[in-house]
């Protein structure tokens, strides 16, 4: 009987802190297809007809994602990638920050709509120790960039992801190699407390599973 009542008063005990830890965990949330019209209609278009919201620890939508229906891809070889699957300049979705957000260089980035393009960090001293990977994802204003079939390469991207910022440097979002496929799409968190959204997006040759960094940023940058 003692042992039993031991046992309740550890349940009891511990109830409190498995709801703040439930709580404390982001989750993603389907989202239907995007309609809006500030983003142009050929880019609306070349979006699945199905995106993903993010939500915070305490309930407020940080952003939207819509990923394009079929992703282009490429059989180049690229030392320090692991997305090079994705082709250079390629479309890979649009997102919708909810509020003002921050890049992984700790850039802001207004309240609107963004299109989201592969890039790879360019190999040079001013980037040494950015990331681990070279993979990431370039944001630039929807008003700038309205041909979903248009494939840059990173430089030329930069031109138009800086007008993002209003700085010198473009806006850019780190992919992260994906820890687990089991129940994507999903949030975690690395030990780096950054907020990543797992899921898998459509590419021409398959589907793959990414790793986006969507809140935190990087001490490597100046």
């Amino acid at each position: 009987m003692m042992i039993r009542s031991l046992v309740v008063l550890l349940l009891v005990g511990l109830a409190p802190a498995v709801l703040a830890n439930k709580f404390d965990d982001y989750k993603v949330e389907s989202v239907e297809a995007l309609a809006d019209a500030k983003v142009p209609e050929a880019v609306r278009k070349a979006l699945d007809t199905k995106g993903l919201r993010l939500v915070d620890d305490k309930g407020k939508q940080v952003c939207e994602i819509w990923f394009a229906k079929s992703i282009p891809t490429s059989s180049a070889e690229v030392q320090g990638a692991n997305y090079a699957k994705i082709a250079e300049g390629a479309l890979v979705g649009v997102i919708n920050f909810k509020s003002d957000a921050v890049d992984f260089r700790g850039q802001a980035l207004k309240t609107g709509f963004y299109t989201l393009r592969y890039g790879l960090i360019l190999q040079d001293g001013n980037h040494l120790g950015v990331s681990e990977a070279r993979d990431f994802l370039l944001a630039s204003p929807v008003a700038e960039d309205k041909d979903p079939a248009l494939q840059a390469k990173t430089e030329d991207l930069f031109k138009i992801s800086r007008l993002a910022t209003g700085t010198g440097h473009p806006s850019v979002w780190s992919m992260v190699p994906v820890n687990s496929t089991d129940g994507l799409p999903k949030a975690v968190k690395n030990e780096h407390e950054h907020v990543i959204l797992e899921t898998k997006i459509p590419t021409k040759s398959g589907e793959l599973a990414i790793g986006l960094i969507l809140i935190g940023k990087t001490e490597g940058l100046k």
